[in-house]
């Protein structure tokens, strides 16, 4: 047979052969096939390397060829001790391909490795990728849960502080006030009387901010399962409680159809009545409120900052535009701050957190709020949340 002949066989061959190792060293996972080692009661006492890629001899600093024909003990002497032979020969020992995760830390490795072996012919074919970044991630994860975990303690043992060490004494202020205005009314004169009515407002007063920090609180600090909630009947609902200050204001409502959207009616219920009491209260003097509810699908540039690395979900929008007093939109990051106003309280009650409780619930659907505005003209709520939930 002629050199030329010769060639013509071993070239298909050799081209087979680069592309398989090509193919094998570009793998993501380490990939090897191994050759138990036998004494003489036919008991493996190790294993020897048939086939590597670059991916496990980089482990050891190598090349793949320097692995081939010897034992794994040479490469890897403590995995005849960390539990890897063992796992190898069991593997072996049956049929089905054996997952196994393992904190290789020895040899001068320190890694986290998703190995499988299983059994091929009289040799054990072996797998494992490197999940050593994935686990640093899962750790900080755990790291940041646990202080989530202890903040929301915290937060809990506040709110019980504020629902009943705090209101307590406020409650006495009260009561004492009330005994002073009944019972020595006669004897108080004018300037006194108006002192204890301060006192008492102010306690008024306080019990409200407290009630209210109270509600941001456990925003926070408790989680209720999802429903699905019809929005229509929700605002319904809400405009059935308002109905008193609608009816003082000879307030306009006009509402949209909405849809049903996942979420918890509850604290949705907290949003849309905030952002509606907000929008029949803050009114210019003698206009009567006109105020409208209307829902649709936003394009993706119309989606907030805090949104935008959320562009493939499906967010429903909902407006609620006023024409009431408006503000300076160089405010509008202020206004959902707890405790932020930018009416004085003698104008306008409350106590400044309403809108940031509107953010925090419309945070925890998953959303956020926006709001445009105009001083003297109106505003329009905008409220993002989205139509399915997060592990759908």
């Amino acid at each position: 047979m002629n050199n030329s002949r010769l060639d013509s066989i071993s070239n298909p061959l050799q081209t087979e052969n680069y592309h398989l190792r090509a193919l094998l060293d570009s793998s993501q996972t380490a990939l090897y096939l191994l050759q138990p080692v036998y004494d003489e009661q036919n008991e493996i006492t190790d294993f020897t390397f048939l086939i590597a890629n670059k991916n496990l001899a980089a482990l050891v600093n190598q090349e793949p060829q320097a692995l081939v024909g010897e034992l794994h003990s040479r490469w890897f002497p403590q995995y005849k001790t960390n539990g890897i032979f063992e796992h190898y020969c069991r593997a072996f020992a049956q049929q089905d391909s054996l997952p196994y995760e393992h904190h290789y830390k020895s040899d001068g490795i320190d890694r986290w490795l998703t190995l499988v072996a299983d059994r091929l012919g009289e040799n054990l074919r072996v797998t494992f990728l490197d999940i050593t970044e994935n686990k640093r991630i899962q750790h900080q994860l755990e790291a940041t849960i646990h202080q989530i975990r202890s903040s929301n303690e915290n937060l809990e043992q506040f709110a019980y502080i504020a629902s009943h060490d705090l209101q307590e004494p406020l409650r006495k202020l009260q009561a004492f006030g009330d005994v002073l205005q009944s019972q020595f009314a006669d004897s108080l004169v004018d300037g006194e009387v108006d002192l204890v009515r301060r006192i008492q407002n102010s306690a008024k007063r306080m019990q409200v901010l407290v009630r209210d920090l109270l509600t941001y609180s456990r925003l926070s600090t408790q989680t209720e399962p999802f429903e699905t909630v019809p929005l229509a009947r929700l605002i319904k609902e809400v405009l059935s409680d308002l109905d008193v200050s609608i009816s003082e204001q000879k307030a306009t409502i006009r509402v949209g159809p909405l849809p049903s959207i996942p979420g918890n009616s509850l604290r949705l219920r907290q949003l849309f009545q905030n952002l509606l009491a907000n929008a029949i209260k803050f009114q210019k003097p003698d206009q009567k409120p006109l105020i409208q509810i209307s829902a649709r699908n936003p394009a993706t540039d119309e989606l907030p900052k805090e949104l935008t690395n959320q562009a493939q979900r499906l967010f429903l929008l909902i407006e609620i535009t006023d024409n009431g007093i408006g503000f300076d939109e160089k405010y509008k990051d202020r206004i959902f701050q707890p405790f932020q106003r930018l009416e004085s309280r003698s104008t306008y009650s409350g106590t400044g957190i309403g809108l940031a409780i509107c953010k925090k619930v419309a945070e925890i659907h998953g959303g956020t709020i926006d709001v445009a505005s105009q001083l003297g003209q109106g505003s329009t709520f905008k409220v993002f949340l989205p139509v399915y939930n997060q592990t759908d």
